[in-house]
């Protein structure tokens, strides 16, 4: 998978891991709200190749592995959207290199909303 630094994503996901159904449940809200014009823009914005957006799904959903129990234990968030989501925002960690400020914030800011740890944007390449 094309990413400069996979400590950022490792730790996105890791802090993903933390989160609650009610946590999930917020996110989509918060995407929700943005709209999905702007969100489908952005995600644009931040394509990969099909290879590699197979590589991040797979990573994105091995991280819901251990969260499985939760998710059956408390059905307030729909597992479907919540790795839907999960894959947004690490879409625009990954990417953040090819996006803007505006368009990375877009992708990643509900989970900044819930206290995910989402690596800050720079300009230029990601660190």
């Amino acid at each position: 998978m094309i990413v400069v630094d996979t400590r950022r994503l490792d730790r996105f996901l890791a802090s993903v891991q933390q989160l609650t159904p009610t946590d999930f449940v917020t996110v989509s809200e918060g995407a929700r709200a943005t709209g999905t014009s702007v969100r489908t823009s952005a995600r644009k914005a931040a394509k990969l190749s099909a290879a590699d957006r197979s590589a991040l799904d797979k990573r994105v959903r091995d991280a819901f592995v251990p969260m499985l129990g939760r998710f059956h234990a408390d059905p307030s968030a729909d597992l479907h959207d919540a790795i839907m989501d999960t894959m947004t925002a690490a879409l625009g960690v990954v990417q953040q290199a090819k996006l803007s400020e505006e368009q990375y914030g877009v992708l990643t800011h509900p989970f900044i909303i819930v206290g995910a740890e989402v690596p800050p944007w720079a300009p230029g390449p990601a660190s």
